[in-house]
């Protein structure tokens, strides 16, 4: 059965969503607690965000969500061969992208930082 996105934030989901496996440990660990907490964790441990980070340049499926580091940050958001990029948010900080990485790849929302980038 394919899970869906939290009903709360479904605006934010591309059409066709489908909620993405993590294989990073530290990451699934606190996936659970508050976006907060998870933004303070990666900022805390970088090396866990840099992993997600390899994580995402290591998929060879799509549609898939994303994270990238680009020059003057990072971008967050789906990729599908059909449609390209959508549903791109930017940051200026790993730990900010890694969190809302992380809460969007789950279908748990999205991470609004203070640090996000104006698209």
């Amino acid at each position: 059965m394919r899970q869906r996105p939290d009903a709360r934030s479904s605006d934010e989901f591309p059409k066709g969503f489908r909620v993405q496996r993590i294989k990073v440990a530290a990451a699934i660990a606190v996936a659970d607690l508050p976006p907060a907490d998870i933004a303070v964790y990666f900022r805390n441990s970088p090396e866990a965000a840099k992993d997600l980070l390899q994580e995402s340049y290591d998929k060879r499926y799509s549609p898939a969500s994303f994270i990238m580091e680009e020059s003057d940050g990072f971008s967050v958001g789906w990729y599908s061969p059909r449609l390209g990029l959508e549903c791109v948010r930017r940051f200026s900080n790993l730990a900010d992208a890694a969190t809302d990485y992380l809460l969007f790849s789950l279908g748990k929302g999205r991470w609004n930082s203070q640090d996000r980038i104006s698209n």
